[in-house]
């Protein structure tokens, strides 16, 4: 499916798809061959809404299996982010209590990566593509990392800590990335496409009536309801209902008001005693 039809409301395209198939049916109820309709036996009748059974049952059976891919890909996308953020989080934590200045200095790449993925990666993924320069302030954040030598044992552990914590947030962009991507393939798409329109092809061949033109009405309402869910899940970084960046946007926050916390307290944190004389 292009990825321009993905950024239509789901209004839009459920009308547009809707009105098409209408038109479609309709149209081949009036172009069908008369002459074909008159010689038509109930036994034909029947054969048809056989036939439209099936039809519509296969097409049921194909939209819920599309909606439940797709469902469960929006849901691996959310829980991505905010497993990214949680692992943002926790080594921000990690390095403002590691306290040295090549810990400070990856804390900085740290939100540096997160302003990176919210600015750029978000907009590149909704193109299906990932951000170079946000790969990028990550392999800074690791080389940084490496700079860490630590001078004691409770250092050592936090230091392991802090690397756990690094590839975690490694493979929550991964997923992120995986979840990004198209999760229906042109060819279901194709087939879901034409068995909607196969659902037609019966209530054409039948008499023309108030009932007829009904079917078809009812025919053409069922793509136009459940074919915009699937599009706007399929991608769910992209459109109206897309998955949000708050989670990350929140652990950039809370990086923040750590720092803007810590400012505050460091004064009182080693108080002179009045009158006390300098160390020399």
């Amino acid at each position: 499916m292009p990825l321009i039809v993905h950024a239509w409301p789901a209004w839009v395209l459920g009308g547009a798809l809707a009105l098409a198939w209408m038109a479609i049916g309709l149209g081949a109820q009036a172009l069908f061959p008369r002459r074909w309709r008159e010689r038509a036996t109930a036994t034909d009748h029947r054969v048809a809404l056989a036939s439209l059974a099936v039809i519509v049952t296969v097409n049921v059976l194909l939209l819920a299996v599309s909606a439940l891919s797709v469902r469960d890909a929006f849901s691996a996308a959310e829980q991505a982010v905010e497993r990214e953020a949680t692992a943002m989080a926790q080594l921000a934590r990690s390095l403002a209590v590691y306290g040295t200045p090549e810990s400070r200095l990856a804390r900085e790449r740290l939100r540096g990566y997160g302003r990176s993925v919210i600015g750029k990666e978000w907009i590149a993924m909704q193109r299906d593509q990932a951000s170079l320069p946000t790969l990028d302030a990550f392999d800074d954040l690791y080389r940084t990392l490496g700079d860490l030598h630590p001078a004691a044992a409770s250092e050592a552990a936090l230091l392991a800590q802090m690397w756990t914590q690094a590839n975690e947030l490694l493979s929550q962009r991964r997923a992120r990335l995986a979840a990004a991507r198209g999760q229906v393939p042109a060819t279901l798409w194709a087939v879901l496409l034409a068995s909607s329109l196969l659902t037609l092809a019966p209530v054409a061949a039948l008499p023309v009536s108030a009932g007829s033109r009904g079917a078809i009405v009812m025919l053409a309402l069922v793509p136009g309801l459940v074919l915009p869910v699937v599009v706007a899940m399929d991608r769910p970084f992209l459109g109206a209902g897309r998955v949000s960046a708050t989670p990350i946007e929140n652990a950039l926050a809370h990086m923040q008001r750590w720092d803007a916390r810590w400012s505050a307290d460091a004064p009182s944190s080693s108080p002179s005693r009045p009158g006390a004389a300098p160390l020399r």
